[in-house]
């Protein structure tokens, strides 16, 4: 299989740690593609109209884009009932978490993007507005600490710990572990996994990276 991305992009990076959860990240290779919203890329665009990573090619030449439908499709290839359940409850519960966590990454990239114009450009509502959703989602993932350490390895909690992660990479000087101590007991805990502590993002452009307000 081939994965188009960019070790930069959270949804390629959750793509790559579930693959690694799921025991088929050798089954898979990643060929680098950098994507943004003021150009396109034929070689994504041919087979991806919208021109976004990840999209992935599998050995039957089927084209699956968007992250979520990837995990899912990797899930039932390695068996199924592993990082996505087939219990209707647990299920549902997965796909919340992991839709905050994508949400989250949403709101972080939106912030980068104003962040990284000329200050006389900025929007410093929009700054504002992605400050108090980003630390309104911490504190939300801060008081259900207990639940994440329950849930174990899902495809919520994966992407949660990549949305963290992303943080981080991106926001370092947010400083959030400050005032959340189980969420970074919890973060800490959990990336001591394999398929986290051995995939990091890396990136060539760091003047990418805005600080939090």
């Amino acid at each position: 299989m081939k994965l188009l991305g960019s070790l930069r992009s959270p949804y390629v990076r959750k793509v790559l740690v579930a693959a690694a959860e799921l025991e088929l990240l050798d089954q898979i290779d990643l060929e680098i593609h950098s994507v943004h919203l003021a150009a396109h890329v034929p070689t994504v665009m041919n087979v991806n109209p919208l021109n976004k990573i990840p999209t992935l090619i599998t050995d039957a030449d089927d084209v699956i884009f968007d992250s979520l439908v990837i995990c899912e499709f990797l899930n039932e290839l390695a068996g199924g009932d592993i990082l996505v359940l087939k219990d209707a409850r647990r299920r549902l519960k997965t796909l919340q978490m992991h839709a905050l966590a994508s949400g989250l990454v949403d709101v972080l990239i939106m912030r980068l993007v104003e962040a990284a114009k000329p200050e006389i450009r900025q929007w410093p509502e929009v700054l504002d507005a992605t400050a108090a959703k980003i630390n309104a989602t911490l504190d939300y993932l801060e008081i259900r600490a207990d639940e994440l350490f329950a849930e174990g390895s899902t495809l919520g909690t994966l992407s949660v710990a990549v949305a963290i992660n992303y943080i981080d990479f991106r926001f370092a000087s947010m400083h959030w572990r400050q005032t959340r101590p189980r969420l970074n007991e919890w973060h800490a805990h959990f990336s001591t996994r394999p398929a986290i502590r051995d995939l990091p993002f890396e990136d060539t452009t760091p003047s990418l990276a805005g600080a939090v307000r």
